[in-house]
């Protein structure tokens, strides 16, 4: 049904992940852009398309590390960003649209599953991210207007990332953007970030830090299930 509600709203067909459809090689859905193309000076390190995230493999439908966004949260990110590199700094986006394929994987891969991870939920089993809050069946990164992500230091030699209390996807009170139990500099950090993107027109999510919602996103509740391509 959501394929099919999709494929009538933009006149799209090609919404199976078993191959990379033509159609999306270079182009998106209307609406949707390539973050870089609005602005190349914000790093992208969209983790879901690495190993480096608390599945431990490439999700379901990042076939390219690229963010894409609903054209209207791109450019207010784009916006912030002009004001941030003012300040020797820079955004760093972990992720953004995704696709609902890489969703039912995540849920798959914590159902039933006992273990913790001493990287990622070192206090919860894999079977209690869902009950806590951390992941959902229906992500609102599917709707295109979800972003997660950071801020860096910009040095001559490589990116510092700011203290922020714990890495990406630390799926623990510590991670709550109003934890009292980092330190003062790391609680600093937060609160210039969520500050600087409520300007900008986010809300934050109260149990991670880095997650960020545009309030005006146009397709709110729409799951999309295109795969991230890239172009070339």
């Amino acid at each position: 049904m959501r394929r099919s509600r999709f494929a009538s709203i933009f006149g799209i067909g090609c919404l199976f992940l078993s191959a990379i459809p033509p159609c999306y090689s270079q182009s998106l859905p209307k609406g949707f852009v390539f973050l870089h193309r609005v602005d190349s000076t914000i790093v992208e390190s969209i983790r879901y398309a690495t190993g480096n995230n608390f599945v431990g493999r490439p999700l379901g439908g990042y076939l390219a590390p690229s963010c894409v966004l609903v054209d209207e949260a791109a450019k207010a990110l784009a916006s912030l960003q002009r004001e941030v590199l003012q300040s020797g700094l820079t955004l760093v986006v972990f992720d953004c649209y995704r696709p609902a394929a890489a969703v039912a994987e995540m849920v798959a891969y914590v159902s039933g599953k006992d273990q913790s991870n001493l990287e990622y939920h070192p206090k919860l089993r894999a079977s209690q991210l869902m009950a806590s809050g951390y992941i959902a069946r229906r992500s609102g990164h599917s709707s295109g207007g979800a972003v997660d992500l950071t801020l860096a230091r910009m040095t001559s030699k490589e990116l510092v990332y700011l203290d922020m209390g714990t890495r990406f996807d630390f799926f623990d009170p510590l991670s709550h953007s109003e934890s009292g139990a980092i330190s003062e500099a790391a609680q600093k950090n937060r609160r210039y970030l969520i500050e600087m993107m409520d300007r900008a027109g986010f809300s934050n999510y109260a149990k991670e830090w880095w997650h960020f919602r545009y309030r005006e996103e146009p397709f709110k509740g729409v799951v999309f299930d295109f795969p991230i391509v890239g172009e070339r």
